[in-house]
């Protein structure tokens, strides 16, 4: 038997059961890569955007910030959603949640019919308006198809809110079906939208809760989330008596915050201090390389623990009230030394008029980067980073005027999330979309960290503008591409994002790559190697190419990508 509404344990066992479905299926979705090159990560992106949401709510849990409220529980998983989300496929998953949750009114305990075809439809606009240029064939397509299935039930008459998400699914899969009809590339490679197919799996995570279908290994919730929160103490209080955890802080109080951080690094660690001396003072994030003991003291613990999200799994939540002047307990020894923004060792900071923080990949490159000036953020194909990781980074950063980098076109929406976050606390933020490493790299060439930030951004966007990019990398299984067969092992040469050569070697696909990328007035030619290059393999081709053109200034680096062993740029 179905359940006749969507209420908030239905919502929440929702949530886990896509989360299992796409671990399941992330592999699948990964190989609907349009092109035959070992990028292809959207269904690893919208299980970790799943996965990290879960994870914040276990923390907004530990904290003590649960709910019985349908619309505020949404709005927590939209919210661990955003800050989790990886790729332009997470950040549309997130909106889409975003949607469902600002379609359920407050108080209401369960949504009927009505309700859900109008978060649907939400959903679907919310999806669409983030995206700033909008495609057919691809998961806008199929988020809009199940807003008009789960539409054309209610405006039938449909009492059963089973029947509003059957019908929105069985659209999904018809819109999913047809992705190939609309997008040239997918007809070529024989593929149906990867996004497409994650937001299909997650309808179908929902259809199966309604329909009591819920996979074993998610039968029943996880206890943090099964329960009303009771505090960090466990007995409905907050540690040492302190204040509870979803008392309001007011006025001047401060509360002191303690956490234990598992699963992380010691950059994320790093960043997280940074994060955190921004929101408040005494901070302390001790131990490694992956568990940390985390102090500070702010007026709204909230900020704190969901920086700590954002760097790995927050546990232990203990909060005390430094309203009374008490003292401190908690951060002495084994905790670390205590310290403020400014008692470092170092003495008050310097601070530059015009910060930078780019995504980039590979030893090599992320020298490079860090050398021009730049916060670097580990992100590229396969191990990108999530929206509250850039988020970190910014909020980490010590500069009045900040500007985003994300040097990769899957990072491009993740970077105006993050943004957009953090300038609603404050922050001033530009994103220079820059959609390859070459990119950035002109981009960072005319950084000027003195000079007004306004007119560096526009020069930074100008110098990104006026690159061309390439990149080189034999294909990882045979397929069909707009320009041929190809076959494993073979090279494929691709000019911003599209195949334009095969052939049996790198030097053969690089001449065409370069012919494409050329253009009058060409000055300066970036050649960057991957980790996976010969160190000779493109001079055969490159010196001779060069040598006509003695006026181009060419620059060679070593930048140690993963993905791609060689990336070119003209500009």
């Amino acid at each position: 038997m179905s359940r006749p509404s969507l209420d908030l344990v239905t919502a929440r066992r929702w949530a886990v059961t896509a989360r299992s479905a796409l671990g399941t299926a992330r592999e699948r979705i990964d190989a609907l890569n349009v092109y035959p090159v070992a990028d292809g990560d959207t269904g690893t992106n919208m299980f970790l955007t799943m996965d990290g949401a879960l994870d914040f709510v276990r923390g907004q849990f530990e904290l003590g910030a649960g709910t019985e409220r349908l619309d505020e529980g949404l709005a927590l998983i939209a919210r661990g959603m955003l800050l989790s989300a990886r790729g332009n496929s997470g950040v549309i998953l997130s909106q889409l949640a975003r949607g469902l949750a600002e379609a359920v009114g407050p108080g209401v305990r369960a949504a009927g019919p009505e309700d859900l075809a109008v978060a649907f439809e939400t959903a679907a606009r919310a999806a669409w308006d983030a995206v700033a240029a909008p495609v057919e064939g691809t998961i806008l397509s199929v988020a809009r198809a199940a807003a008009e299935g789960a539409r054309s039930v209610v405006d039938a008459g449909g009492t059963q809110v089973a029947d509003v998400v059957a019908a929105a699914l069985q659209e999904a899969r018809v819109a999913l079906a047809r992705t190939p009809e609309q997008l040239p590339e997918l007809r070529h490679a024989g593929v149906v939208d990867a996004g497409g197919a994650g937001l299909v799996v997650v309808v179908e995570a929902l259809d199966a809760v309604l329909q009591e279908r819920t996979h074993a290994v998610v039968a029943e919730l996880p206890r943090w989330w099964e329960v009303p929160s009771t505090g960090a103490a466990g007995d409905g209080s907050a540690a040492d008596g302190g204040v509870h955890a979803c008392a309001p802080v007011t006025g001047e109080d401060q509360v002191e915050v303690m956490y234990l951080l598992t699963g992380s690094d010691p950059v994320r660690a790093d960043r997280l201090r940074g994060h955190l001396r921004r929101l408040g003072e005494s901070v302390v994030v001790a131990g490694g390389p992956h568990d940390y003991r985390v102090h500070v003291h702010l007026r709204d613990p909230r900020s704190a623990v969901e920086a700590g999200s954002s760097a790995g799994q927050v546990e232990e939540v203990r909060l005390t009230s430094l309203a009374d002047g008490g003292r401190l307990e908690g951060a002495g020894e084994g905790a670390g030394t205590t310290r403020t923004q400014d008692d470092d060792g170092r003495g008050p900071s310097a601070v530059v008029r015009l910060g930078v923080v780019a995504c980039v990949l590979g030893p090599g490159l992320q020298d490079i980067f860090s050398a021009g000036g730049a916060q670097v953020v580990p992100s590229g194909p396969r191990r990108r980073a999530s929206a509250g990781q850039l988020l970190s980074a910014l909020w980490a950063a010590d500069a009045p005027h900040l500007v985003l980098l994300p040097n990769d076109p899957d990072t491009v929406m993740v970077a105006r999330a993050a943004a957009q976050e953090a300038r609603a606390g404050g922050l001033v933020v530009d994103v220079v979309p820059t959609r390859s490493v070459v990119e950035g790299l002109a981009a960072l060439a005319v950084l000027d960290e003195d000079a007004d930030p306004r007119t560096t951004v526009a020069d930074m966007a100008d110098a990104c503008g006026g690159v061309r990019s390439g990149a080189l990398t034999p294909a990882d299984r045979d397929a069909d591409t707009p320009v041929g067969r190809v076959l494993r092992g073979q090279w494929l040469g691709l000019v911003d994002g599209t195949v334009v050569a095969v052939a049996e070697h790198p030097a053969e696909a690089a001449r065409t790559v370069l012919d494409r990328l050329w253009h009058p007035g060409a000055e300066v030619v970036t050649v960057v190697r991957g980790e996976r290059a010969g160190e000779d393999e493109l001079d055969a081709v490159l010196g001779p190419a060069l040598a006509e053109h003695p006026e181009v200034e060419v620059v060679r680096l070593d930048g140690g990508q993963p993905t791609f062993p060689w990336l070119l740029g003209v500009e």
